[in-house]
């Protein structure tokens, strides 16, 4: 497995048990069982061959989609949502998991099909799991899945005109439906007025305001170094999760929050070489997960700062939750694990 990336994964998730402990001291010691598992999960991507992840691929994605049919009867969550089922003291997200099996299934279906075959089927796939998640409710992982599948779609070739057609009339059917959903969820308007709000300088510190404004807070009194790992955050909503960039600025300062920005940049520099000493559907996966990581970090650093509408979305490798430290560590090893098996490509192209 290529050091890099597993130096990558304790940097980042050493930075979240700063966060989580300036956060939340009482949830420290459950943070520290879901880090080991997540290196665990690391080890397991490493080992397992990609070829074998890509060949069963499809397999995989269909059961994940059936996790997230079985989550909207079987779940549960805070104020009615579905998204988790609770397994003792442990939880799980199936939508955390749909984020590494679509990249396979996308990228070996482009690897089986090739960039110029009718992706109809694949696009409905990638409307199912995008709507399954969507009616949990969670919006801004639906966003996020529909935008990873576009981007990958969009990587392996397939025409701007397909994609356009397809998603003109993935948008006429359902558009009827977005009134229902929207009177039916109203967070999700609620938070995007409260934005628009909030850009407006009209928004309720106390109300639509409040999670990024004390997040804001927590960013100013930081300082350069910081204010360590025993002081006392003041409390914005979700400071170990959603919020928890604010968290780990708080305990190391400006100082560790650019490092954190580094080591998600320098994670997206390796990702994009590494599918480029990668050939066919393992070059897609090498770049899907790569974004994957490190778009979505992009989303909830942006949340934390006020450029974007506060989504829920959490920090990979270093946001407090089971089902996102498994998966992102998982995808670490794969990632390991792919730049170990382009080395050999390149001494044996060099070679002859």
């Amino acid at each position: 497995m290529d050091p890099f990336y597993p130096l990558i994964g304790f940097l980042l998730m050493a930075f979240g048990l700063l966060g989580v402990g300036v956060a939340e001291p009482d949830l420290l010691p459950g943070h520290l069982l879901r880090v080991g598992m997540a290196l665990l999960a690391m080890a397991l991507g490493a080992l397992l061959p990609p070829r074998l992840l890509l060949r069963y691929a499809l397999g995989l994605h269909a059961l994940t989609l059936l996790l997230l049919g079985l989550v909207l009867f079987f779940g549960d969550g805070p104020g009615g949502v579905r998204r988790w089922f609770y397994l003792g003291p442990m939880s799980f997200q199936p939508s955390e998991l749909a984020k590494l099996t679509l990249v396979f299934y996308l990228a070996s279906f482009v690897g089986r099909k090739g960039h110029d075959y009718p992706i109809l089927g694949p696009a409905i796939l990638v409307g199912g799991t995008v709507g399954l998640v969507l009616v949990e409710p969670d919006f801004a992982t639906a966003l996020f899945l529909l935008t990873l599948g576009g981007l990958l779609f969009l990587l392996a070739g397939v025409p701007w005109r397909r994609l356009i057609a397809i998603s003109l009339a993935g948008l006429l059917v359902l558009a009827p439906f977005s009134g229902v959903y929207l009177s039916r969820f109203a967070y999700v308007s609620e938070r995007f007025a409260g934005f628009v709000s909030y850009l407006k300088g009209e928004a309720s510190p106390k109300e639509t305001a409040y999670q990024v404004l004390q997040a804001q807070k927590a960013l100013l009194m930081a300082g350069p170094l910081g204010q360590g790992p025993g002081a006392t955050l003041p409390p914005p909503p979700e400071a170990h999760n959603d919020m928890s960039s604010a968290s780990v600025v708080f305990a190391t300062g400006w100082l560790g929050g650019l490092v954190v920005l580094f080591l998600y940049f320098l994670l997206f520099l390796k990702g994009f070489h590494l599918s480029l000493r990668l050939r066919g559907p393992e070059s897609l996966v090498a770049m899907g997960l790569t974004l994957y990581l490190t778009l979505q970090a992009a989303l909830n650093i942006g949340v934390t700062v006020g450029f974007l509408p506060v989504t829920g979305v959490p920090l990979p490798l270093i946001s407090y939750g089971g089902s996102s430290l498994l998966v992102s560590g998982f995808t670490l090893g794969v990632l390991g694990r792919l730049s170990r098996e382009a080395r050999p490509k390149e001494v044996n192209a060099w070679s002859s």
